[in-house]
């Protein structure tokens, strides 16, 4: 029988195997990697790292921001950031990219999509340096050459390990503003944000979409970010979230065979399984991937061990939750006002899909009486973290499995 299954990634009204996939919770892909700014914002904290050429334009561009005013925002950082490639780069030692970068992604915050994207890739243009100057950019129209050759310096600049990490956060968020428009550029600036980033890391260089590739990790349970140690400058939240974006444009774009692997590679990096005092954010952020993996495994043919399979890693993810949900708080709330903010909320957002989705496939295996119950848990959860549609899309699976029942009974 037919039935619906959700996930954050899936793609609007698209159906494989007879399982109906609707748009319901796409939103939630932002608890797991729009949630990071990959720092890009915290170069701000201080004016004083400023040169005084920008300075005055920056202090009022943020005044002007946290006002709401942010066409005057725009005004005052658009012309920090003309400045700022007029200037050499020893104007902003040390580590200048960091900072022209930081410039770039406060426009990208106050202005049209447009002169982000213009903004953004001119930055990323110039951390390529000297070695990667004949390299093209990911196929992205190039419309700021004649900026980049004449920004004083910046060609023959070498990039720190830090500030080629920021420039991977550029590429993340240009892959980000071409997702409502080309999701063919979208995958290759989110490409060549993985395979800088896995440089980085240590892993080297990995061809993140060949067949070769995809096949190794779809057959292999381990992976190799498990073990890794990381730079004491990388976070998890830096290697992971390129890695869980392409993942979900390849699950959007209905590349299964792509997206499984990056999926699995991101859940060994967040919850490894040799380490036990894993962050509650990581293991709700696992489980959210988890529940994304146990989609896409039904977007194949309905064979039994397919929905074996798929149940077996939404089960996994409700574990998780589960588990997380009876962790006590953080020992830093003391009792009043608000709780110390621990990464359960992406458990608590995340709950009322993974309900729906065993529903599901509980209805597919004819269980009504078991996808009953777990519909009625998934409304009561949707309704109780705020998601109407969520609520909405349970209630009408109810109503479609009474009316089974009353068929069969």
């Amino acid at each position: 029988m037919a039935c619906r299954g959700f996930s954050s990634t899936a793609s609007p009204q698209s159906t494989t195997g007879g399982v109906r996939v609707s748009k319901l919770f796409t939103a939630l892909l932002a608890l797991g990697v729009g949630a990071t700014g990959l720092g890009l914002y915290e170069f701000y904290t201080s004016f004083t790292l400023w040169p005084e050429q920008v300075r005055g334009d920056l202090r009022a561009g943020i005044k002007a921001r946290n006002q709401g005013d942010l066409y005057l925002s725009e005004r005052y950082v658009t012309r920090a950031f003309q400045t700022a490639l007029s200037l050499p780069y020893q104007t902003f030692a040390p580590e200048p990219y960091l900072k022209l970068s930081g410039i770039a992604s406060l426009l990208s915050e106050v202005a049209s999509d447009r002169r982000s994207r213009e903004a953004l890739q001119i930055t990323w243009e110039l951390g390529a340096g000297p070695s990667e100057q004949h390299s093209p950019l990911p196929d992205a129209k190039k419309t700021s050459s004649a900026v980049v050759e004449g920004a004083p310096g910046w060609l023959s600049y070498t990039l720190s390990d830090e500030e080629r990490l920021r420039r991977v956060a550029l590429a993340y968020k240009l892959g980000q503003l071409a997702s409502e428009r080309d999701l063919d550029e979208e995958e290759k600036w989110l490409i060549w944000a993985v395979e800088e980033v896995l440089r980085l890391s240590g892993l080297g260089m990995t061809n993140v979409n060949s067949d070769t590739n995809t096949k190794v990790h779809e057959n292999s349970g381990s992976s190799a970010l498990e073990d890794l140690e990381l730079p004491p400058w990388m976070s998890k939240t830096d290697l992971g979230a390129p890695l869980e974006a392409l993942g979900a444009l390849y699950a959007k774009k209905g590349k299964i065979e792509y997206a499984m692997p990056l999926y699995l590679q991101a859940i060994s990096l967040l919850l490894p399984p040799k380490i036990n005092n894993v962050p509650i954010e990581d293991r709700c952020r696992a489980a959210q991937l988890m529940n994304n993996l146990s989609e896409l495994i039904m977007r194949r043919p309905p064979t039994p061990e397919v929905r074996a399979q798929a149940e077996a890693w939404a089960r996994q993810a409700l574990g998780i939750i589960e588990r997380a949900q009876t962790q006590p708080r953080s020992s830093q709330w003391f009792g009043w006002g608000q709780p110390a903010d621990d990464g359960r909320d992406v458990c608590e957002q995340a709950l009322g899909v993974v309900l729906f989705n065993l529903g599901s496939l509980r209805e597919m295996t004819s269980d009504l009486d078991g996808a009953k119950k777990l519909f009625e848990k998934s409304a009561e959860q949707c309704s109780k973290v705020g998601i109407r549609e969520g609520v909405v899309e349970a209630q009408e699976a109810l109503r479609r499995v009474e009316k089974m029942r009353k068929k069969v009974g």
